[in-house]
């Protein structure tokens, strides 16, 4: 199993066939010059626009332009240095910001390393670390709900919540005792389709906090474009007294 993630991976990890093997992914920048400027620098370990000009291709007036707009999105840091003989120059290198935009692979990491925990110490063991790490979601949710006493208070902070942890997360009122939480991102998604536990603790967590019926209707794992729980308020209990009498 892990091999077929890895080489399901790998796929993905060649060259692009147009030579730009720039950072990917929303927040990246956008234009191919600024990502090869960002690429050219993550090879090395500072250079000057007119390094950068040589290695491009291109005039060091652009470089510079292209530099003053990724330092101004805090892509890109310069240091001073001065010389021997001539004037100082600027140095350019990547800020810690945008090595976030070149491919990781943490969950393929984490996801082999789970399964080979099965393999050595069984499903148990597992199990109990996604119980941990649900229990350590839950205390910050549990903070983020603290000042919220109704049912659409509740829900309102769990997605706020659970957007601030990644999962693109909003909630809509169906009617006075209904909600719905849709996530369209699922920040485990690896993880979650080889251990479906991670997605049953997520569900018992929101019931937990919540204090309300929640049922999943659609599940990204399952190939939906979000997952979407349904929230109910509790159903009263009959009063014994009432019912005896």
């Amino acid at each position: 199993m892990a091999a077929d993630r890895r080489s399901r991976s790998e796929s993905t990890m060649g060259h692009d066939p147009h030579g730009d093997d720039g950072p990917r992914g929303p927040r990246a920048p956008r234009g191919a010059t600024r990502r090869r400027i960002l690429t050219t620098l993550k090879k090395s370990d500072g250079l000057t626009a007119d390094q950068l000009a040589g290695l491009l291709g291109i005039s060091a007036m652009a470089v510079r332009k292209h530099l003053a707009a990724l330092e101004r999105d805090g892509l890109v840091a310069s240091t001073t240095v001065r010389r021997a003989v001539g004037r100082p120059v600027h140095v350019y290198r990547l800020s810690s910001l945008a090595d976030d935009f070149f491919p990781k692979q943490y969950d393929l990491v984490i996801t082999d390393l789970l399964t080979d925990l099965v393999q050595i110490d069984g499903e148990q063991k597992v199990d109990l670390l996604l119980a941990r790490r649900a229990e350590r979601t839950r205390a910050f949710l549990a903070d983020r709900l603290r000042s919220a006493t109704t049912l659409a208070e509740r829900v309102a902070a769990l997605a706020a919540g659970m957007d601030d942890l990644g999962y693109l997360a909003s909630c809509e009122q169906v009617d006075e005792d209904t909600f719905l939480l849709k996530q369209y991102n699922c920040a485990i998604n690896r993880v979650a389709a080889c251990f479906p536990g991670a997605c049953y603790y997520e569900a018992q967590m929101y019931r937990e906090l919540l204090g309300a019926e929640v049922e999943r209707s659609t599940h990204i794992v399952a190939g939906d474009h979000m997952c979407c729980y349904v929230i109910r308020a509790p159903k009263p209990h009959p009063d014994p007294a009432h019912s005896t009498a």
